[in-house]
């Protein structure tokens, strides 16, 4: 379990100092050379690949808040080659409105390029609108809980992540809903 808290506390160092320059080296030191995976809390952040996380971490080091995990919540299970793990966190920062609806703005011309019913679209959008005005009348300042899972895998070269995906936790009615 030492293993794990030091590869996570490595994981949170480097998202703590932003430090672009040290991004590559990051992913070599943190992640499986083959095919790591890392979902982001966005549904358009699924990465397969050190060449895509590397993208998704420049983006996350550049415009994301500072990513804060609570070791105390820490659950994990060691099956020898492998652990999988559970902790939890929030992000924390401070977005302008302006940017806020910027960024709101992107995801509902995504939306809208990425098609489908027309009836579903406009819900979707409907909703989308809503809660991002009523989002960005609560002030610049956001902190929002994040859950982080993971599989890590013990390599020659010590624990690496082969698996990792942060999500949002909600207690409300999903976001999302497939349309058939």
């Amino acid at each position: 379990m030492e293993e794990l808290i030091e590869l996570l506390e490595k994981f949170q160092r480097a998202y703590t100092a932003r430090d672009l320059s040290q991004a590559q080296a990051f992913i070599e030191e943190v992640f499986v050379r083959e095919e790591p995976v890392y979902y982001g809390a966005s549904p358009a952040e699924q990465c397969v690949g050190a060449g895509r996380i590397l993208r998704l971490i420049g983006y996350d080091w550049t415009v994301w808040g500072d990513l804060m995990l609570d070791f105390d919540s820490l659950v994990a299970h060691d099956y020898g080659a492998a652990l999988d793990f559970l902790i939890t966190g929030y992000v924390d920062w401070e977005i302008e409105e302006s940017e806020f609806l910027g960024r709101a703005m992107m995801d509902v011309k995504d939306m809208v390029l990425r098609g489908g019913q027309a009836k579903e679209l406009l819900y979707e959008l409907g909703a989308l609108s809503t809660k991002m005005l009523m989002e960005a009348n609560r002030g610049s300042r956001h902190v929002l809980p994040i859950r982080m899972s993971g599989m890590a895998v013990r390599k020659e070269e010590g624990l690496r992540l082969s698996h990792l995906h942060l999500s949002h936790p909600t207690q409300s009615y999903p976001d999302c809903r497939i349309a058939r």
